[in-house]
């Protein structure tokens, strides 16, 4: 393998000398060459090489990775499984070179346990995950309920690495919160992307419209799957017959989605992102922004918005983003995120309030009942 980079590495500079990715790769086979005749100890060039196209492909954006050819199995098994284990209430990504939790289960042993979103994972067990591929890391995680874990979370680098103890659970997740919030304002909070969300919302608002609600507030932090079917189904019912998003390849647009001519709610809606908005979720709140259907408030939401595709690289593969998600107005939502119309501004939590009070979600509702205040 060695010997193949080097020699590559100098034919590719000899032959299209004015590419830039070619002369990068004479950089890395001189480099190779360096450390193979000037290191200290003996070099292990397959661990090398394989942590070199790791690093390659994972800065290209977050979701995209290297898998080693004896690792394709694991990998596959770990897609399978991924419904039927048992887990901690943790979703992830990679920033940055480091494993970041994007969003925490409300009453999961994660939550129990204070672990938020924002948080870096250090290690599992008695294995250090900086350099492991998510699907790596989720194996590590999941398990037989009742089970434990060991993991170690540091929240910057100046702080210390904590260690929590946690129980694997398998908890039935509902698709969705809703209560009259106030007279005339609903709530619905969408917990999960599942089949038969978008019916659950149009049963949640006839029912609100029986009992007057003329706005609505529509939660969409915390919601984390990448379906893209389902988020258009969702999104359908608040933006009617109207594009919901883009699929852009590097050839340019391949698909325009539009909904369909039917509204299910028309009254003023608010929509409330954050860091923990991800996936189908952003593809929601770009529908609904874009097409004029409502506002957003809160803050940007994470930025994971593209499809992924298993592709064979010689003996290995790579997983890598092959096409991303752009709002109505063709804004990408990849890495990006969607910014809000309205941003939360953080408040400094009162001596009366409690913990666990949920104060963005009380500026959203002060926004519905004092509209004129807010134009003021």
């Amino acid at each position: 393998m060695l010997v193949l980079f080097l020699s590559i590495g100098a034919l590719l500079a000899r032959t299209s000398p004015k590419d830039n990715s070619y002369s990068y790769l004479t950089i890395f086979s001189n480099v190779i060459h360096l450390v193979d005749s000037n290191y200290v100890d003996d070099v292990d060039f397959n661990k090398v090489l394989d942590s070199a196209l790791q690093g390659m492909v994972e800065n290209l954006d977050g979701e995209s990775f290297f898998i080693r050819g004896k690792d394709l199995a694991a990998y596959k098994k770990q897609l399978q499984d991924n419904e039927d284990r048992a887990d901690v209430g943790i979703t992830l990504s990679k920033r940055l070179g480091m494993v970041v939790v994007v969003a925490v289960e409300k009453e999961s042993t994660a939550h129990e346990n204070k672990i938020k979103a924002g948080d870096f994972i250090r290690s599992i067990d008695t294995q250090y995950v900086q350099n492991f591929a998510l699907y790596h890391i989720y194996h590590l995680l999941k398990g037989d309920p009742g089970t434990q874990v060991k993991v170690s979370v540091f929240r910057s680098a100046l702080e210390k690495p904590e260690e929590f103890t946690l129980t694997r659970r398998s908890v039935r997740k509902p698709y969705l919160e809703s209560y009259i919030a106030e007279p005339k304002i609903g709530y619905i909070r969408i917990i999960h992307l599942r089949p038969g969300v978008e019916n659950e919302i149009e049963k949640k608002l006839e029912a609100f419209g029986r009992q007057g609600v003329q706005q609505l507030i529509l939660d969409l932090r915390g919601c984390t799957e990448e379906n893209l079917d389902l988020a258009v189904k969702v999104a359908d019912v608040f933006v009617g017959a109207t594009t919901i998003v883009q699929v852009s390849s590097r050839a340019g647009t391949s698909q325009t989605i539009v909904g369909d001519d039917k509204i299910a709610f028309k009254g003023r809606l608010l929509a409330l992102t954050d860091y923990t908005t991800v996936g189908g979720a952003e593809i929601i709140a770009g529908a609904i922004q874009d097409s004029g259907a409502g506002k957003i408030f809160g803050t940007r939401t994470f930025g994971r918005g593209g499809v992924q595709k298993l592709l064979p690289a010689g003996e290995n593969y790579v997983v890598l983003t092959t096409q991303k998600y752009l709002t109505p107005k063709g804004r990408t939502i990849l890495q990006n995120g969607v910014e809000p119309a309205i941003p939360y501004k953080e408040e400094l939590k009162k001596a009366d309030q409690a913990e666990e009070e949920d104060r963005m979600l009380n500026q959203a509702i002060e926004q519905l009942r004092y509209p004129e205040k807010k134009a003021a």
